[in-house]
């Protein structure tokens, strides 16, 4: 076998191959015999058939395995002596032989292109959590209250504030009549939609009322597929309800935690606030640094890494799609989320370089206490789930998940690596 090797671009080989028509006879010879063994035919038993025989009646096919074989194997054979680990399926073209010839082929891949990323332990990034202040304590108790509202039904018609329980009856987007508009699984909050002509026509409605309403999607509609369409909507009104809001008395202190005074849940809720906040200035921090070593390490991503990544992104999004929503389109999510999926690849390769240059791991007992939460959690025996997540897989993806909060951790001058 003689290959040619070529990079034209850094994420690019083109393996250019010339295998010599003795090897290919020895596949091909091989592969003859084998068949005479299992073949029979009329006035011959099974094998006992001539060679001649077999090769004018079966010679192409043989000859067809042959070169898929010699593909196969002589692309492993060169990507394992010159160090090219393939991210994608190769590409096979200028297919050339025939029986008694050499055969010749070249195939294209694409591999993870080699990186260096210097300056990662000159990075002047630090985390600064914001101060907590009354205000931010003060909306989070009234978020509470928000949370554990009680509703009324109320023989009225429907104001700002009251949800509704309501059924499509008949929906036309862009003059098409549309069927598969399911109705809204929960109360719509009046003043609370993305569509002020929506929320319009229904206040001062009551049940029992069939409103047609007209609406004017915006551009920026959270579903791409309506957004900028002008639709109408006829709506019949099931129920309307109204909110009421628990005071802040000791039944709801014990309903939040048995806190003997409102001082003490608000001790707690501003806790909470300033660790959500730390986390989120750490988030910050940890995006700050890659962004950084994105900006003065540029490398390339291979495209059918980001395919894949976009292929992950849709099959979510059709996981976890709203009511009413159309399954995602390949083209927009690809437009709007390459450059984020370029990103985020190339964040996957900076931490994975520099946790092998660092040699930051996960420990055994920092796996073992991560999955002894999930145990907890669930009320599960610790050695159960640990076996588990071992045969499922997830167990190496609890290391993965610390080894990189370990790594972005080092980049923010939050963890030191043991020598």
């Amino acid at each position: 076998m003689k290959v040619k090797i070529g990079q034209p671009q850094s994420w690019k080989r083109v393996l250019q191959f010339e295998v010599p028509k003795e090897d290919v006879d020895v596949v091909y010879n091989e592969k003859i015999i084998t068949y005479k063994k299992k073949i029979s035919l009329p006035g011959f038993r099974q094998g006992k058939v001539p060679l001649h025989l077999i090769k004018s009646r079966f010679g192409k096919g043989v000859f067809a395995e042959t070169v898929e074989d010699l593909v196969q194997k002589n692309f492993e054979a060169a990507c394992k002596e010159h160090g090219i680990s393939p991210v994608s399926k190769g590409s096979i073209s200028d297919l050339k032989g025939e029986e008694g010839t050499d055969v010749s082929f070249t195939i294209e891949t694409e591999i993870d292109p080699p990186i260096e990323i210097k300056g990662y332990d000159k990075l002047m990034v630090k985390v600064s959590p914001g101060t907590i202040k009354d205000d931010d304590v003060e909306k989070a108790i009234e978020d509470l209250r928000e949370r554990n509202a009680e509703f009324t039904d109320v023989d009225r018609p429907a104001q700002k504030g009251d949800f509704l329980t309501m059924e499509y009856t008949r929906v036309i987007i862009d003059d098409e009549e549309r069927k598969d508009f399911k109705n809204p699984t929960y109360p719509i909050e009046l003043g609370k939609g993305q569509l002020k002509d929506f929320d319009k026509g229904l206040i001062g409605r009551g049940t029992g009322e069939v409103v047609e309403i007209a609406v004017k999607f915006p551009k920026d509609f959270s579903s791409e597929q309506l957004a900028g369409k002008k639709g109408v909507f006829f709506v019949k009104i099931m129920k309307v309800a109204e909110k009421n809001l628990p005071e802040l008395n000791e039944a709801f202190l014990k309903k939040m935690g048995d806190f003997p005074t409102l001082d003490g849940l608000k001790e707690q809720v501003r806790k909470d606030l300033e660790s959500r906040e730390a986390e989120r200035a750490k988030n910050e921090a940890y995006n700050g640094a890659i962004d950084s070593l994105i900006r003065n390490n540029p490398f390339d991503v291979p495209p059918s890494r980001v395919e894949e990544y976009i292929d992950g992104l849709i099959e979510e999004m059709s996981r976890y799609r709203r009511v009413n929503e159309p399954p995602p389109r390949r083209e927009e999510v690809a437009e709007k989320y390459r450059d984020s999926a370029v990103r985020a690849l190339k964040r996957l390769r900076i931490v994975d370089f520099i946790a092998t240059r660092e040699k930051i791991k996960a420990a055994q007992e920092e796996v073992d206490g991560e999955i002894e939460k999930i145990a907890k959690m669930y009320n599960q025996p610790f050695d159960q789930v640990k076996q588990t997540f071992r045969q499922n897989g997830a167990a190496n993806r609890i290391r993965a998940d610390i080894r990189e909060r370990k790594t972005l951790d080092f980049l923010i001058g939050e963890y030191v690596p043991a020598a």
